[in-house]
């Protein structure tokens, strides 16, 4: 059966937007991104354009301690990334 598509959605309707995915990057030797795998292929960082650091909520659990680039790929996207610096997982933040 579906839904009432007119009735308001409640809470449990509730979703979370722009959540990051997960890729693979290769770093240089100060841990900053060259290249990385999207879609299956390796595409190469052409330039970092900007680099900034998040520090939140530190007496939580699991705190947010992150690494974001804002970078341009050889071909032309601009994509921003991050690393988590306590896992040192990277990911794809989508805007």
């Amino acid at each position: 059966m579906v839904k009432d598509p007119r009735k308001a959605p409640g809470a449990g309707a509730l979703r979370p937007l722009n959540l990051p995915t997960p890729v693979t990057v290769e770093e240089d030797g100060q841990q900053r991104p060259v290249s990385i795998v999207l879609r299956g292929s390796r595409v190469r960082v052409e330039s970092i354009d900007d680099q900034w650091e998040i520090d939140e909520e530190w007496w939580r659990e699991k705190p947010i301690f992150r690494t974001y680039y804002q970078v341009t790929m050889e071909d032309g996207r601009s994509i921003t990334l991050f690393q988590d610096r306590l896992s040192g997982d990277w990911s794809l933040q989508r805007g």
